[in-house]
């Protein structure tokens, strides 16, 4: 349900709440619209995808928290990345987040507490948004672009297909991932791609790092076979 603006429209949301998830249906309908629209994104449902001429691919994810509270609070994340395929050329055009080479998040800037009823009892975490009866979403709004101009600070980090690969094999990607970059199916990808001695460089100590991970201590072995190392 629209409101009117104005000091009209703040007294009949005062009086009448428009329901919760609804708040969050106009919040995303306007972040496309405004912010995600004019830069090229495509929307689909919570799903923000770019996609970019030479086979990267960019998105924001929204995901409603599973613990909300219908006509209570409802509660979201904001998750970005970066993908490619081992092709130039995107064919998962519904690609996921968690399907992304290098991943992160969209961070409240505002204290949580400050868009509803103070004295909540549950944790409030910096990467979580909240969305409450009363909640000023004028001021959620704000913040979001506020937000969603790091995401895209932290995405121009990202200028083509080739150099993410190149951050990826020098191992700079990491920096801005708070997932591994350089994992099997990664290291697989890019060593099938003919990057088979950089990536060897870069996992050939993990039996040392991170010895559970032994799908990529075993393609590590075999790449210094394949080099003859």
């Amino acid at each position: 349900m629209e409101r009117s603006s104005g000091l009209l429209g703040k007294l009949q949301e005062f009086l009448d709440p428009t329901p919760i998830e609804d708040k969050y249906t106009q919040l995303l309908k306007r972040a496309y619209t405004e912010i995600f629209q004019p830069r090229g994104f495509k929307r689909a449902g919570q799903n923000f995808r770019w996609f970019g001429p030479d086979g990267l691919g960019k998105i924001v994810n929204f995901r409603k928290d599973k613990w909300n509270q219908k006509d209570l609070r409802l509660g979201f994340l904001i998750n970005t990345g970066v993908y490619f395929e081992p092709e130039p050329a995107i064919k998962n055009r519904a690609f996921k987040e968690y399907n992304c080479q290098i991943r992160n998040a969209g961070y409240n800037p505002t204290p949580t507490d400050e868009y509803g009823k103070k004295g909540e009892e549950f944790s409030y975490d910096k990467q979580f948004w909240y969305i409450f009866k009363r909640t000023d979403m004028e001021a959620m709004y704000q913040d979001l672009k506020q937000s969603m101009e790091d995401v895209f600070d932290w995405f121009d980090h990202f200028e083509s297909r080739q150099a993410v690969i190149d951050m990826i094999l020098s191992g700079t990607a990491q920096q801005y991932s708070h997932t591994i970059v350089m994992n099997y199916n990664v290291a697989k990808m890019l060593a099938e791609l003919g990057y088979q001695a950089q990536v060897y460089a870069q996992i050939k100590d993990t039996r040392t790092t991170n010895s559970q991970a032994w799908a990529v201590i075993r393609l590590a072995e075999d790449l210094e076979k394949e080099l003859g190392l």
